[in-house]
């Protein structure tokens, strides 16, 4: 069934106040550059305006620092966070969650020993181990495993061809994207005379409530005790966290960026695209990495850090325009040496 909303309806919905016409017909959502008059879209940063101007988007989500009037025939709903209040709006115009019938396929394997909540839903193909819990109104898509022990709470949603390997814990509302691993050996090695001696990993991965991991992130389990992703975190996809390592409640970790063995990340962490933190330091509350850069030092809480090895703010920025300094300044000490030839010259010639 297609839906509709007026310029009117959707500014209530966003939360936001409508400038312009209230009665436009909306009945999707696009970018920018590819809505046309019927669609709506949102404008996250005030710099970018003249996208709005060049947009043939119906209704534009703006934030409050906006100053230009809506186009003619078309209209703005001017809200605190557009990129926030856009999510309501998509949110009504998407079609319907896929559904998971509580039930186990004919093609699954679950050990007999294994414990399962109401309305559980087991894929084909997947497989729950000896000992294995798995909490009520929680989803096992198809060619999942769970491991020996392992537990996962309830209201998780464990997309397709998911590994979580023996005795590793879920706490609940995790979701976990096709390709994830959680409890992979750690990378623990000792190179001798006689070769590569591998080091037993014993440990566990603990994943608290409300964690959500992009597709093919990898999770090692710890040498001993735990590795440990806190309330909260969201990881994107293709992110490496170590053997031991802890993830602070509420952190954010970008796509492609690694966090090595026994580091500590505390609370609101967030790390860029292809970023990375040496083992055995300590990143503090409200740390900001910057994409590609390196820590290889502990870092107070609250700071931003930029490059590699990644420095606070004002330490990138000097080192950064130092060239650019150095070369004027040799430009003018060229100049000097000029000046001062020429002088020479004029008093040698009288």
């Amino acid at each position: 069934m297609d839906k509709n909303l007026s310029s009117q309806e959707l500014a209530t919905l966003a939360g936001g106040t409508l400038a312009g016409a209230p009665d436009i017909s909306i009945n999707g959502v696009a970018a920018l550059k590819q809505a046309g008059p019927s669609q709506a879209s949102f404008l996250g940063n005030k710099k970018y305006k003249n996208q709005v101007a060049e947009s043939q988007s119906g209704v534009v989500l703006v934030p409050k620092d906006y100053d230009d009037a809506p186009p003619e025939g078309r209209a703005l709903v001017i809200c605190e966070d557009p990129n926030l209040a856009f999510s309501k709006i998509i949110d009504f115009f998407a079609p319907p969650p896929v559904n998971f019938a509580p039930g186990i396929h004919a093609a699954a394997v679950v050990h007999a020993s294994a414990k399962l909540g109401a309305n559980v839903h087991i894929g084909a193909c997947a497989v729950i181990e000896e000992g294995a819990e798995i909490g009520a109104n929680t989803v096992i898509a198809a060619g999942s495993y769970l491991g020996h022990f392992a537990k996962v709470g309830e209201n998780c949603l464990i997309y397709a061809n998911v590994t979580i390997r023996e005795r590793c814990v879920l706490g609940s509302r995790v979701i976990l994207h096709p390709g994830v691993v959680i409890g992979g050996d750690g990378f623990g090695f000792a190179p001798g005379p006689r070769g590569i001696v591998k080091i037993p990993q014993v440990g566990i991965v603990q994943i608290d409530d409300d964690v959500e991991i992009g597709a093919n992130s990898t999770i090692d389990r710890a040498r001993f005790g735990k590795t440990w992703i806190k309330r909260g975190v969201k990881i994107d996809n293709l992110v490496q966290v170590a053997h031991n390592a802890v993830v602070g409640d509420f952190s954010m970790l970008v796509a492609q960026c690694g966090v090595a063995g026994s580091a500590e990340l505390g609370r609101g962490v967030i790390m860029g695209a292809q970023s990375g933190i040496n083992g055995h330091i300590t990143i503090g509350d409200g740390v900001k990495v910057a994409g590609t850069s390196g820590v290889v030092k502990s870092v107070p809480a609250g700071s931003v850090m930029l490059g590699t090895p990644a420095e606070g703010e004002r330490e990138f920025m000097e080192r950064y325009t130092l060239p650019k300094k150095m070369r004027k300044l040799s430009d003018k000490i060229a100049a000097l040496e000029r000046e001062l030839l020429a002088l020479k010259t004029a008093q040698a010639a009288k």
